[in-house]
């Protein structure tokens, strides 16, 4: 079963970053990653964005926690 994050826990979970960066995180033109985040998987259209868990625990893993531009 698969289960899924919200966007509000989403941002939560990156340092409370908001709408438009997760927005620019997903852009393949984005330069900041290496692959950009993945896209929400949505229920409806005009439904919550939710993402899929695992995916972006692996992307977050893989990407945002060993990304040695964000090292400050």
């Amino acid at each position: 079963m698969m289960s899924y994050i919200t966007s509000k826990e989403l941002r939560r979970k990156f340092n409370n970053c908001s709408s438009t960066t997760l927005w620019r995180w997903q852009q393949p033109t984005q330069k900041i990653y290496a692959k950009p985040l993945p896209p929400p998987v949505r229920a409806a259209i005009g439904s919550q964005s939710l993402w899929d868990e695992k995916e972006i625990k692996e992307w977050e893993e893989k990407y945002f926690r060993n990304n040695k531009s964000l090292a400050i």
